[in-house]
């Protein structure tokens, strides 16, 4: 499959979750009830970021654990747990993970929003890299 291609669908599939996300009731969240606008708040935004982020992930530990398990390289092995390091810190850095604990990110929000943006662009342009 084309490198572009591949890319572009793990970005839809990673859009798509966090989309149906954003929309789950969270505690902090203003409103009662189911909302239909997933880009009311930053913190909705950074939801949506930061699942594209764990999607691109997930699919370069895939692309590098079938890369190890085909030639058996080391760099490829370093890279998978640096990658699975990344995984968990992402998992960690989460807003759901937050919000499922009845935190929210409060006056950090901005930054950590900025922060999963620039990471999660960084790992697309890893894992169009990676495919070629």
């Amino acid at each position: 499959m084309n490198p572009a291609l591949w890319t572009a669908v793990v970005l839809a599939i990673g859009l798509a979750i966090g989309i149906a996300l954003a929309l789950v009731p969270r505690p902090g969240r203003p409103g009662p009830g189911p909302r239909i606008d997933p880009f009311e708040t930053l913190e909705d935004i950074d939801v949506i970021v930061s699942t594209v982020g764990l999607a691109l992930l997930s699919a370069l530990f895939v692309v590098y654990a079938k890369t190890y398990a085909d030639t058996g390289a080391r760099s490829a092995l370093g890279l998978i747990f640096v990658l699975a390091a990344f995984l968990f810190e992402g998992v960690l850095t989460s807003p759901i993970l937050f919000g499922a604990f009845g935190h929210a990110l409060g006056e950090l929000g901005p930054f950590v929003l900025v922060a999963h943006g620039f990471r999660t662009a960084a790992f697309a342009a890893f894992l169009y890299l990676s495919l070629q």
